[in-house]
């Protein structure tokens, strides 16, 4: 019932997004953390379950991105088999429809792939974990995009 407007994929998959580029803000800055008593999720569990916990984030953010996408394609596409296999016409695919899965699927994918890098090694290497924060802000933009 949540799911009802594209309004509540947006805000899941922006809010997810933004809470992964945070955690991996905070890995990347675990040790000045520290020694200021900032108690961050890297702080007080380790980097390790911290980048866990950004790549559950991540992927929340990527199957709501393309959440509303999935939710009108799949089943279009089930009644399309049949229909083609029926011998009726097949249903066309609105440029806008197809432009929003595209973006929601290259940003999602985008920040999905590299905070799976970030994950990989547990968290250990800060200069990857910025460099996916960095990248990530492109995944979010694409996200909005798809949105648009």
């Amino acid at each position: 019932l949540i799911f009802q407007s594209p309004l509540s994929y947006l805000v899941l998959s922006l809010f997810a997004g933004i809470m992964c580029r945070e955690i991996l803000m905070d890995i990347t800055d675990c040790e000045g953390d520290a020694k200021a008593g900032i108690q961050t999720l890297p702080v007080k569990y380790g980097k390790e379950m911290a980048s866990r916990v950004a790549m559950g984030w991540s992927i929340v953010a990527c199957i709501s991105a393309c959440g509303e996408s999935l939710v009108k394609w799949v089943p279009m596409g089930i009644s399309r088999l049949m229909s083609m296999s029926s011998g009726a016409d097949t249903m066309s695919v609105t440029f806008p429809a197809a432009r929003k899965l595209v973006f929601s699927t290259l940003g999602g994918g985008l920040f999905a792939q590299k905070t799976y890098q970030v994950w990989r090694t547990k968290g250990g290497d800060v200069v990857l974990a910025e460099k996916a924060v960095r990248d990530g802000l492109l995944g979010v933009l694409l996200v909005l995009a798809s949105f648009m």
